[in-house]
């Protein structure tokens, strides 16, 4: 069976005409969503800010890249910028707000910023409810260093990535689903992920408690690996009830990312 604790809002998409707003994660709360998944891109000046793509654009159509962008100059950029706020005022948020049973699901962008934006959400005392999702590994294991009893979620690719998504991503691939500790200590403003054929082993392994891969590439066998180590799936995204009871009866999946507010409403 599926209900409200199977479903994430992606985004807040549906909740307002925005997608990662502060307005939409107000809606969501009020409507006692259970799973909030939201992004964090870092501005110039190391401000995490709630936002998915690397760029955006000003109130001109001119297209920014937000790490070269300090926060205090989002608002007078205008247009998209406008609508970006920083990860404190949602923090900030989620804090106050009567849903206090929701999980927060941070999808961090960038790497080299863990320690801020895991102070924020001990700041906030949100600890207990963050789970930190990322393509990056570098971000993973970096916070997994910070706080080991957090939850953890690695996005990835589990079939090769096809040519318009290597476009506009970097695309590594793992070894035997092994996914190293890397050197880079710095990853910002770039678009990333990891191409694991089949499920992650290793330490990273070790350290998620669920696993993101879209859901054209999912495989009951890649289910049932990661189910055995007691690891969470989860697939993106979803516009409809139909398609969501297909998948869990063909895939058994645990979590569903969901773009159609619709789907809530219909429960």
């Amino acid at each position: 069976m599926v209900d409200i604790r199977n479903l994430i809002s992606h985004r807040f998409r549906g909740f307002a005409p925005y997608e990662n707003t502060l307005e939409g994660f107000r809606s969501a709360l009020d409507f006692g969503v259970l799973n909030l998944e939201f992004d964090i891109r870092v501005a110039k000046c190391g401000t995490p800010m709630i936002y998915h793509d690397e760029h955006a654009k000003d109130k001109d159509g001119q297209t920014h890249h937000l790490c070269d962008v300090m926060a205090d100059d989002f608002a007078d950029l205008g247009g998209t910028f406008a609508h970006i706020s920083t990860a404190e005022e949602l923090f900030e948020i989620a804090r106050e707000h009567p849903n206090k049973t929701s999980k927060l699901l941070i999808d961090i962008k960038d790497a080299g910023f863990e320690a801020a934006i895991h102070a924020l959400v001990r700041l906030n005392r949100l600890g207990s409810r963050a789970v930190y999702v990322s393509w990056v590994p570098e971000v993973l294991y970096a916070m997994y260093d910070l706080h080991p009893e957090a939850q953890y979620c690695l996005s990835h690719w589990c079939q090769s990535p096809d040519t318009m998504t290597r476009k506009i991503h970097r695309v590594f691939k793992a070894k035997m689903g092994h996914v190293p500790r890397a050197n880079r200590n710095l990853v910002h403003g770039e678009r990333s992920g990891w191409f694991i054929d089949g499920p992650l082993r290793g330490e990273l392994r070790d350290i998620v408690s669920s696993v993101c891969v879209p859901q054209n590439m999912i495989t009951r066998a890649l289910v049932d690996d990661y189910h055995k180590d007691g690891i969470a799936v989860t697939t993106f995204s979803y516009l409809d009830w139909e398609h969501i009871k297909r998948h869990k009866d063909r895939f058994n999946i645990d979590l569903y990312f969901i773009d159609n507010k619709q789907v809530f409403d219909k429960l």
